[in-house]
């Protein structure tokens, strides 16, 4: 039914929408301090909305095990003071958001928005941003101190990280920078391809690593794995981080596939659409995994099932009083 071009003309006037677009707003811009208030937060105006759905995506879900933690960009080029550029991602400029999600299914647990260096607090001396952000994102979702493994890339990984980590009864395995503080024996190492170097500091494992068919190296660092090789005779660390480490991409891949990408000059906006992507998608991944019906609905006709099912009563009361003017209400 929504797929059909009358759906909509039945649903909205046009203006109606469009006035519904211009008038939408999270909290009331009149109490947001100015930008040259020193309480100024760039983000205030879409805050409480990101709040509430971490909320609920972690009262809807428990996790498995295995957990990672990385970065997304919503892509923008609006002004705002919260800007990024990362090349390497295929929007390049946008919000960036940390992002903590479930290793198997992508679910996403927590999403804090970085706010740029001006607004971003001061961190401890000695103290990495990855560092602050994995225990921060952890502590949000109340996931420190029941053995969860979180994997992450060489922007958040340290020994300082895992030890941290390892107090509170937390593993850790990621992949490591060249420039952060390693033993000599792994800093320095020179596998053969094939080959793998291991060092162990008490309950942290380090390993370099060179594949067959690559040239570079590649270090990392683990509190739970041992210094075993798997049955395709790459050692176990790197098998697992294979496995595990792509929890945030595999949800940005399935957002991907079904966002409007709506343009927008309102760099809040942009904000507020795409956690509206990030419900739906959530929202099929626990039906996915708690469904009955047989066959499962594809994703497809789940969120067409979502859009029909919030416009019923709606339409339903259209039919009902036909040519009664609906009235926007402030």
């Amino acid at each position: 039914m929504s797929q059909s071009t009358p759906w909509f003309r039945m649903t909205f006037a046009r203006n109606r929408f469009q006035n519904v677009l211009k008038f939408l707003h999270i909290v009331d811009c009149k109490k947001i301090p100015a930008r040259n208030n020193q309480n100024y937060n760039p983000a205030s105006r879409v805050k409480p909305l990101i709040d509430f759905v971490n909320r609920k995506f972690l009262y809807y879900y428990r996790p498995r095990r295995e957990l990672s933690v990385d970065e997304t960009l919503v892509g923008t080029k609006g002004k705002t003071a919260m800007l990024q550029y990362i090349p390497s991602k295929r929007s390049r400029f946008g919000i960036k958001f940390w992002v903590l999600a479930e290793a198997v299914t992508g679910y996403v647990l927590q999403m804090h928005i970085y706010l740029g260096k001006t607004f971003e607090p001061a961190l401890p001396a000695g103290t990495l941003q990855g560092t602050n952000v994995v225990i921060k994102l952890l502590q949000s979702a109340d996931l420190l101190n029941k053995w969860y493994h979180v994997f992450t890339d060489n922007f958040f990984s340290s020994l300082n990280l895992a030890r941290a980590l390892l107090v509170q009864r937390t593993h850790l395995t990621g992949t490591l920078r060249k420039n952060r503080p390693m033993p000599n024996m792994i800093k320095n190492a020179n596998p053969d391809p094939g080959q793998t170097t291991y060092a162990r500091q008490g309950n942290i494992l380090l390993c370099s690593f060179r594949d067959q068919n690559r040239r570079k190296q590649v270090k990392l660092v683990s509190t739970f794995y041992s210094a075993i090789r798997a049955m395709n005779a790459k050692p176990l660390i790197v098998n697992a981080y294979n496995n595990f480490m792509g929890g945030v991409d595999l949800s940005d891949q399935m957002m991907a596939f079904y966002n409007d990408h709506r343009k927008q000059t309102k760099v809040w906006k942009k904000i507020i659409l795409h956690m509206f992507h990030r419900i739906l998608l959530n929202s099929y991944i626990l039906y996915y995994q708690h469904t009955s019906h047989n066959p499962i609905l594809t994703r497809f006709e789940f969120v067409k099932q979502v859009i029909e099912g919030l416009t019923e009563e709606h339409l339903s009361n259209r039919q009902q009083n036909p040519g009664q003017r609906q009235k926007n209400e402030r």
